[in-house]
């Protein structure tokens, strides 16, 4: 993927204008100031003095796709009340509350380091085996 929709760039996304740089065709930051609408009058810039060009740069944000875990209502079913609640409150400890409901419904997507923290909280009650509702193929701007 090397064109995006700038309609897809997240407020306030930091931008790169590093054209030279050998990461600048898969990197979400230079391929969102190449699709800079005319119409955009401001943008934020990561400041040129501090990025590094190539592999070494702390602030490049790769274009592949990335699974995001879509609701996991499903893993409560296969487990038992006692379970649950470990899961659910170790869970809730890492997002917040209502965060840990809109992930567990579905309303707000789970990113790969979410996906993360779900897996440590099923080993931790050893049900590694469930799977989230659904998944999802999507650029990962922020993680």
């Amino acid at each position: 993927m090397s064109k995006i929709n700038y309609d897809e760039v997240p407020g306030c996304y930091l931008h790169c204008n590093n054209a030279d740089c050998k990461m600048a065709s898969h990197c979400l930051r230079q391929l969102a100031m190449q699709a800079l609408p005319n119409d955009q009058i401001a943008v934020t810039i990561l400041n040129p003095q501090i990025t590094q060009t190539g592999e070494g740069c702390e602030y490049y944000r790769s274009n592949e796709l990335q699974v995001y875990g879509n609701g996991f209502k499903n893993m409560q079913k296969k487990m038992l009340p006692d379970e649950y609640s470990k899961f659910s409150y170790r869970l809730q400890g890492e997002f917040g509350r209502n965060p840990y409901f809109e992930r567990r419904k579905g309303a707000k997507l789970c990113s790969p380091k979410d996906i993360k923290k779900v897996k440590a909280a099923l080993k931790a009650i050893k049900h590694e085996e469930l799977k989230f509702d659904a998944y999802i193929k999507k650029l990962n701007w922020n993680d």
